[in-house]
C-alpha cells in the first residue's frame, strides 16, 4: 500500500521541554488533589489528540476480571465497542501487544499489519491508518493497561510527538497506580475492625469460586448461617461494649473450630456466615456446626458477669450446579427455622424451605430470557408545556413484556435485576433503546427531551459516562435533548453529584424526580448541578385552579423559580389541576391527563394528532 505523501520535517519548538515539564506539574497535582481518574484520562486524551497531528487517543485499562474498559476515548465510536468489554480470544491491535508483551508496539501501517488482521477494514475506513501504543503499568509492577494513539496517515511519530506520547503514557500510569492504590485501601475496607473478619461485601465473590471448583453432583460445600441468640438484650442490660466482647469472642471461637481451608465473614450485626469447603456429605457440615455451637456454649465473664451465649445456625449444602445468592436464601432460611425451635438450635434447610428461594431463582433466570430474547420494551409517558399546551417531551418507562403475565412495571423486575447482578446490563439495554427511539420523536417535535431514570447505583459505575455518551454519538441525539432523572436519596452520595457533574458539562440535562419525598431541600438543591425540579404528585393534593389550596405546591414552585430551575409537576389528573398548575407557573406537566405510558407508536399518533391541553 503506497503511503501518504507528509512532510516530517517540522520547525523545533523552542518552549517543547518547558511544555512537557508544565504538562507533568498540571497532572501530579491534579492527582494529589484527588482529581477522579476518568477526568484525568480524559485530559491526557485531549492533549494527545491536541499535540500530534491528526490523531485519535484512547486508554484501556484491563479489569480484574480481564475485560478491557475504555476509560477515555476521543476515537469513533465503534473503534472503542470493538475494544470496550471484548473476550480476550477477540484483542487486537497496538493497545492488545503492548499490554501482553509489557513493550511498547509500533504500527506504522494498520492496512497491512497482522495485529489487525479482522478489523483492518473498519479502521481504514474510519481513516484511522497507523498506530503506537505503550503499556501502563500499575501497582505492584503489573502491567494494568494500555494507551493507545491512531494516526490518520501511515507513518511514524516525530521525535516531538514521542516527547509527548511517552510524557502521557507515564502520567497515565501514575493515575492509574493511585487509583488502584485507593482501591487496595477500600479494599481493606473490606474487614470488619471488630473481628477482623471480611464483612460480606466479598462473600459471593468467595462463594461463586468455590462453587465452580466443586463437584457438579451431592453436596460438595455447606454454608453454615450462624445468628447469636438475644444478642440486643445482652446490649440493653450490660452495654454495647459488652455486646461487642460477644461478638469479637464469637468470631474467635467460630474460626477456632474451621479448616484453614473454610472461611467466615460477618455478614451483619450479629450474623456469621461459614463456607466449608470440600464438604462429602451433610453429615460433615452438621459435625462443624455442633463443633461451633458448643464452643460458643463455653461461659464468658464480662466485668464479674458470666455469661452463656448461644447461636442458632442454619445448615444449606450446594454444588457447582447452584447459583451463590441462592445458597445464602437457603442458609438464611434455615437458620430462620432455627431461631423458631428455640435457642441454641440447628436446622437444615430443606425442599419445603428452597420453595422461596426456588421461585427467585427462577425470576432471575427468566428475566435474563427476557433481557436475551426481546421481551423489554420502552414506554413514554409525555410531558406538557403547560404554557403552550404542546407535548414537549417524554419520560421513558421500561416495560416487561411478559409471555405469562402481560405487561409488567419496573417494580415487578428491577428487584430482581439487582438480585441477580442485571441491572447495569438493563440499564445499558434501557439507555440505548430509549436514546434510539428519542432520535424518532425530535424529529416529529422540535426541542423534545427525552428523560430516563437512573439510580444512583448506576450512576457511580466507572464507564456509565461512556456509555450515554456512545449512545448520544450512535444515534446522533443531541446531549441537550437527554434529561437524565435521578432521586432526592441518591444525592446523599458525593460520588453520584460528581457525576452529575460530567454529565452537565457533557450537556445532558439533571432533573431531581420525586422532589418532597425524600430529606433535601431546594436551598440544597441549588448547590447542586440540577436544572430541573420535578415535584411529586403528592403535592397536588387542595390545588384548586386559581393555584391556592396546596400552599407546600406554591412555595416549592416559587422557590424553584427563584434559584432559577425549571419545574416539571407530574401525576396530573383533572382538568383543575393543570388550571392550577398554570396560575403558578409550572413549566412542564406530566399525568394521565395528558396520556398513560405507552409504546413509541402510541406517542407518535398523538403527536400526529396535535392535541392541545
Amino acid at each position: 500500500m503506497a503511503e501518504e505523501a507528509i512532510d516530517l520535517v517540522r520547525e523545533p519548538d523552542p518552549h517543547h521541554r518547558e511544555w512537557l515539564l508544565q504538562l507533568r506539574a498540571q497532572t501530579a497535582t491534579n492527582i494529589a488533589d484527588g482529581r477522579r481518574s476518568e477526568l484525568v484520562f480524559e485530559d491526557l486524551v485531549a492533549v494527545l489528540a491536541d499535540r500530534i497531528d491528526r490523531s485519535y487517543a484512547a486508554i484501556v485499562i484491563i479489569c480484574e476480571d480481564d475485560v478491557p474498559r475504555v476509560r477515555a476515548s476521543n476515537a469513533p465510536v465503534p473503534i472503542n465497542h470493538l475494544v470496550h468489554g471484548s473476550d480476550r480470544s477477540r484483542w487486537f491491535g497496538a493497545w492488545s501487544a503492548s499490554y501482553t508483551r509489557n513493550v511498547d508496539t509500533i504500527v506504522p501501517e494498520i492496512a497491512v499489519s497482522s495485529l489487525y488482521r479482522e478489523h483492518r477494514k473498519t479502521f481504514v475506513e474510519h481513516g484511522l491508518l497507523a498506530s503506537r501504543a505503550a503499556p501502563l503499568m500499575g501497582r505492584h509492577a503489573i502491567v494494568g493497561g494500555s494507551i493507545v494513539v491512531m494516526l490518520e496517515q501511515a507513518r511514524l511519530l516525530d521525535s516531538d510527538e514521542i516527547d509527548v506520547f511517552e510524557e502521557v503514557a507515564s502520567l497515565a500510569a501514575l493515575a492509574l497506580r493511585r487509583e488502584q492504590e485507593r482501591d487496595e485501601i477500600l479494599d481493606r475496607l473490606r474487614y470488619d475492625p471488630l473481628t477482623g473478619l471480611e464483612n460480606r461485601d466479598g462473600l459471593e465473590d468467595h462463594l461463586r469460586t468455590t462453587l465452580n471448583s466443586s463437584r457438579m453432583d451431592g453436596p460438595a460445600v455447606g454454608l453454615l448461617f450462624v445468628d447469636i441468640d438475644d444478642l440486643t438484650l445482652i446490649n440493653d442490660s450490660l452495654g454495647h461494649s459488652a455486646g461487642d466482647l460477644v461478638i469479637s469472642t464469637t468470631a474467635n471461637r467460630i474460626r477456632e473450630q474451621l479448616m484453614r481451608s473454610d472461611h467466615v465473614v460477618r455478614f451483619g450485626g450479629d450474623e456469621f456466615i461459614v463456607v466449608l469447603d470440600q464438604i462429602d456429605s451433610i453429615a460433615d457440615a452438621r459435625t462443624v456446626a455442633e463443633r461451633i455451637r458448643d464452643a460458643i456454649k463455653e461461659p464468658l465473664e464480662i466485668e464479674g458477669t458470666v455469661l452463656t451465649t448461644t447461636v442458632s445456625i442454619g445448615i444449606a449444602t450446594a454444588n457447582a450446579r447452584t447459583p451463590p445468592l441462592q445458597l445464602i436464601d437457603e442458609g438464611h432460611a434455615a437458620v430462620v427455622r432455627a431461631k423458631q425451635n428455640g435457642r441454641g438450635s440447628t436446622a437444615l434447610h430443606d425442599e419445603q424451605l428452597d420453595a422461596g428461594a426456588s421461585d427467585r431463582l427462577g425470576r432471575e433466570q427468566r428475566l435474563q430470557h427476557a433481557l436475551e430474547d426481546g421481551e423489554l420494551t420502552v414506554f413514554w409517558q409525555p410531558k406538557i408545556d403547560l404554557q403552550t399546551g404542546k407535548i414537549a417531551g417524554a419520560e421513558a418507562l421500561v416495560r416487561w413484556q411478559h409471555p405469562e403475565k402481560g405487561i409488567l412495571g419496573p417494580d415487578g423486575f428491577i428487584p430482581t435485576a439487582e438480585r441477580a447482578a442485571l441491572i447495569d446490563e438493563l440499564t445499558d439495554w434501557v439507555l440505548q433503546q430509549a436514546i434510539g427511539e428519542a432520535v424518532t420523536l425530535t424529529e416529529h417535535v422540535p426541542g423534545f427531551n427525552a428523560a430516563i431514570n437512573l439510580s444512583a447505583t448506576q450512576l457511580v459505575r466507572p464507564d456509565i459516562n461512556f456509555v450515554i455518551a456512545a449512545g448520544l454519538e450512535r444515534f446522533g441525539l443531541p446531549a441537550e435533548a437527554l434529561i437524565i432523572e435521578l432521586t432526592e436519596s441518591s444525592l446523599a452520595n458525593q460520588d453520584v453529584i460528581e457525576r452529575l457533574d460530567e454529565l452537565r458539562n457533557n450537556g445532558v440535562k439533571l432533573a431531581i424526580d420525586d422532589f418532597g419525598t425524600g430529606y433535601s431541600s431546594l436551598s440544597y438543591v441549588r448547590s447542586l448541578p440540577v436544572g430541573i425540579v420535578k415535584i411529586d404528585r403528592a403535592f397536588l393534593v387542595g390545588l384548586e385552579s386559581d393555584g391556592s389550596g396546596a400552599p407546600v405546591l406554591a412555595a416549592a414552585v416559587a422557590m424553584a423559580h427563584a434559584l432559577g430551575k425549571s419545574t416539571t409537576v407530574e401525576g396530573i389528573e383533572t382538568l383543575e389541576q393543570l388550571a392550577g398548575l398554570r396560575a403558578l407557573d409550572v413549566g412542564w406537566g406530566q399525568g394521565y391527563l395528558f396520556a398513560e405510558p405507552a409504546p413509541l407508536d402510541a406517542l407518535l399518533n398523538q403527536i400526529e394528532d396535535n392535541p392541545t391541553w
